[in-house]
């Protein structure tokens, strides 16, 4: 009791030093805030500054550590113009395409004191030249907003299935960003989703779509949504957000083995600083256990059953606390090669530890301090890009080590790899790119002996969706014929380790599974790389994509999968549980997508 007394005095006395520290910088002198929210990590300009980076025309990003703030992004386009006036010199989609990107931050673009011209008068003018179609100015603010819409269809065939299996998502919102008397920044994003098509929907398991909250099911059809919202604070040295959203680190532009984008948002206080060739940023976050619900097998046992209570004759259990801290570095050692290190503890049944709100601690020696009853994983990655047109990668992540059994086959030594080269412009083919990467995760990576320490938020991967005891071969390439016309080209071989479910209902567990960590029983001295039921998927596939408007897409997909002893369909989604799965099974699986979408969430 006196314990959890000091820690709460502890916890007032650090938030009032916050909160002054904010109305310091708030009430003293000039800000960026205001255009400080963050650029969505779906937005298609990341692909375009990587580009810029492989190419030499930009160094020092930081560009492991997204989302970008607006400012970032603007920055950047500053840089590249720079760069352009020095000889640099633009292709003429990719010029088409850097011009796109500076008229839709013409706001964050005037403020760094660059040239940008008029969006127009009219709501048609501005939407055209990448703006938003309200914009409201006083002398308190500003706002900007807009309309998001997206529709998702995917149709399957082949594998076992006696006739197609087709989804369909509906997903409608709205964005919104601003300031408060250029002091205080804001962004707001809301999406309501449908999912229907052939499946019945009576578990979380059949929901097709697995960045989920909480969903509505309701037999044909199911209903959820997601929002994000958070201020902004600038300070001379250092940056603060406060708020629900999204982080994703790591040096691959898509899925890394830290922190990805497979999960719901969630809740954080993010500090962002930038110290001449260094990056920090660091969050502290709240996440939501994998919910304990009927229609939910997968997540049985992790609420706590001794803490309910009735109201109304109903009973009410309350599900565990569970937490997230993380921070990471970046440092460009020289105009060719950045050097990053990052940490994230999972832990919950407690309060807020005040040794992992410390933005600058080291947590492998935190964890230790506090019982080693924790999960954290480091990790180190190098980004090397010559400037000439090449960009290479390499992530590696310690989840878990045991000293005194480093070169054991315990599991305890989780090790996993990610390795990756960008070629652009390859033999000479303007406006192209070529794309390779090989991913290793090795087995029990991500779970934990303690169900509320899984790297998971809800029943999502926190990390790489491919999961626990894989490995993938990428190869990938991408032609733009026009500023909104393009052609991706990817084939990819994965393989994976599942757990083995025996006649009587019992698991061996090899490592296999993200939600299921080491009970009692299992062999933990034998770690074996790709044990258990192995499947194995050769798939190859195709996407055409089409900008209509700045904000208006429409992409169309066709992938053929080989599988040899993959889940088989209808519950054959990634987390379907093993005792829910429909069996395993070869074959042959046709996947056709269109996805027509308006704005960013």
């Amino acid at each position: 009791m006196v314990d959890n007394f000091l820690d709460y005095i502890l916890l007032r006395k650090l938030s009032r030093s916050v909160a002054a520290l904010l109305i310091a910088g708030i009430l003293g002198g000039e800000t960026q805030v205001a255009t400080a929210v963050n650029v969505p990590l779906d937005h298609w300009g990341y692909r375009l500054i990587e580009r810029f980076e492989a190419r030499g025309i930009l160094h020092g990003l930081g560009d492991g550590i997204k989302p970008f703030s607006r400012v970032e992004m603007a920055q950047a386009l500053v840089a590249v113009a720079a760069a352009e006036r020095k000889g640099a010199s633009l292709a003429g989609v990719e010029r088409r395409e850097f011009l796109l990107l500076w008229s839709e931050f013409r706001e964050e673009l005037a403020a760094l004191g660059a040239e940008v011209g008029s969006a127009g008068a009219s709501w048609r003018d501005r939407v055209r030249s990448g703006g938003y179609p309200i914009h409201y100015r006083t002398e308190q603010g500003e706002l900007f907003a807009d309309l998001l819409f997206r529709q998702q269809t995917d149709l399957f065939s082949g594998r076992g299935r006696s006739k197609g299996e087709r989804v369909f998502r509906n997903r409608v919102g709205g964005v919104v960003h601003g300031n408060f008397m250029h002091k205080v920044g804001y962004s707001m994003r809301f999406e309501q989703t449908r999912e229907q098509g052939s499946r019945t929907y009576y578990l979380r398991d059949d929901v097709f779509e697995r960045r989920i909250e909480v969903p509505q099911l309701k037999g044909e059809v199911v209903d959820f949504h997601e929002g994000m919202a958070s201020l902004h604070f600038s300070l001379p040295f250092l940056e603060v957000e406060l708020g629900k959203g999204e982080a994703a680190w790591g040096p691959a532009p898509e899925d890394n083995l830290g922190l990805s984008r497979n999960a719901p948002s969630f809740d954080m206080l993010r500090l962002r600083a930038r110290y001449g060739a260094f990056k920090l940023v660091s969050i502290a976050g709240s996440l939501r256990p994998c919910p304990a619900r009927g229609d939910s097998p997968l997540c049985s046992g992790t609420v706590d059953s001794l803490a309910s209570y009735t109201v109304n004759g109903l009973p009410r259990r309350l599900e565990r606390s569970k937490y997230l801290a993380a921070h990471r570095l970046e440092v460009e050692l020289a105009r060719w090669i950045d050097l990053g290190f990052q940490e994230v503890v999972v832990y919950g049944d407690r309060g807020p530890e005040i040794a992992y709100l410390n933005p600058v601690m080291f947590y492998w020696a935190a964890q230790s301090y506090l019982g080693d009853k924790d999960n954290v994983m480091m990790g180190m990655d190098v980004d090397i890009h010559p400037g000439n047109g090449i960009r290479l990668y390499l992530a590696y992540v310690v989840d878990d080590l045991k000293k005194l059994r480093i070169f054991s086959n315990d599991f305890a030594n989780k090790f996993s790899l990610q390795t990756g080269l960008l070629w652009v412009d390859p033999f000479g083919l303007r406006d192209s790119e070529m794309r390779a990467e090989y991913l290793r995760i090795e087995p029990w990576i991500y779970t934990h002996k303690f169900p509320v320490n899984t790297f998971r938020h809800f029943d999502a991967p926190l990390g790489h969706v491919l999961g626990p005891n894989s490995d993938r071969w990428k190869l990938s390439a991408a032609r733009r014929f026009t500023r909104d016309l393009s052609l991706d080209l990817e084939v990819s071989r994965t393989r994976h380790g599942d757990n083995e479910l025996l006649e009587d209902g019992s698991v061996i567990n090899r490592g296999g599974d993200l939600h299921l960590g080491r009970r009692e029983g299992d062999d933990v001295d034998s770690k074996r790389f790709l044990a258990g039921n192995l499947g194995k998927r050769t798939a190859a596939g195709a996407k055409l994509s089409m900008r209509i408007w700045p904000f208006l897409f429409i992409e169309a997909g066709y992938e053929s999968e080989w599988g040899s002893n993959v889940p088989l369909p209808p519950r054959w989604g990634r987390n379907v549980s093993l005792h829910k799965r429909s069996g395993y099974g070869d074959g042959r699986q046709q996947h056709f997508s269109l996805d027509l979408r308006y704005q960013y969430f």
